[in-house]
């Protein structure tokens, strides 16, 4: 999967735009773009500032600006002191609960609290190293249209990125998605595809059947 410094890098390059031009028409500094291109966010400012900066490079090269913050927050993350950081370098601690307990109570309470990071642990390694969920709401598989398209919606995690036959599509911050799809006389193949930030895919199917007139 490609990242965002990669997109923007190889588009700036297939454009045959220097960094220097870049800075002179967003007033971007050069070594901002240096640092973007290489995806070292935290070497560039804050989280609001960084995406401020991935937006106005994004529009300057033609590109979808939205597409591209959500490759972002697909692979990086924004700590409470707004430091950008990698996803999965960053989890915050919670020591607030330890309290002073008579023994027995000391010993249910410790019991406890290994069992519920246990489940917690299982649970999340699961979510983590599993394949990421994929719900296609519409249309339904071997849906008969007269229409020439047709708007595929599906709900995954947030985190995700999703394809609908090769083309990413936004995810909004609630997992949801959707994006319309030419039909072609006949039946159409339509492929869906949400990959996780560990490079795992779910991949679905769906038939729609364009009657033409």
């Amino acid at each position: 999967m490609r990242t965002v410094g990669e997109i923007l890098k190889e588009a700036r390059i297939k454009k045959g735009i220097s960094l220097q031009e870049v800075a002179l028409s967003t007033k971007i500094r050069p070594n901002f773009l240096e640092e973007i291109e290489s995806n070292q966010f935290n070497k560039v400012a804050e989280g609001a500032v960084v995406k401020g900066l991935i937006k106005n490079y994004a529009e300057f090269l033609d590109i979808s600006s939205r597409d591209l913050l959500a490759i972002f927050r697909r692979d990086f993350i924004e700590d409470k002191n707004g430091q950008i950081l990698p996803r999965g370098t960053y989890e915050p601690l919670d020591n607030n609960r330890i309290a002073w307990t008579p023994k027995t109570t000391l010993f249910l309470g410790g019991g406890l609290l290994v069992l519920v990071f246990t489940l917690f642990f299982l649970v999340h390694l699961i979510s983590f190293l599993g394949s990421p969920p994929l719900t296609i709401q519409s249309p339904k598989d071997g849906l008969s249209t007269k229409e020439s398209s047709i708007e595929v919606r599906g709900k995954t995690e947030a985190d995700n990125a999703v394809y609908v036959d090769g083309e990413i599509v936004t995810v909004t911050p609630e997992g949801n998605f959707q994006q319309m799809v030419s039909l072609s006389a006949g039946e159409n193949k339509i492929k869906i595809e949400a990959v996780s930030r560990r490079g795992k895919k779910t991949t679905k199917e769906i038939t729609v059947n364009f009657i033409s007139d």
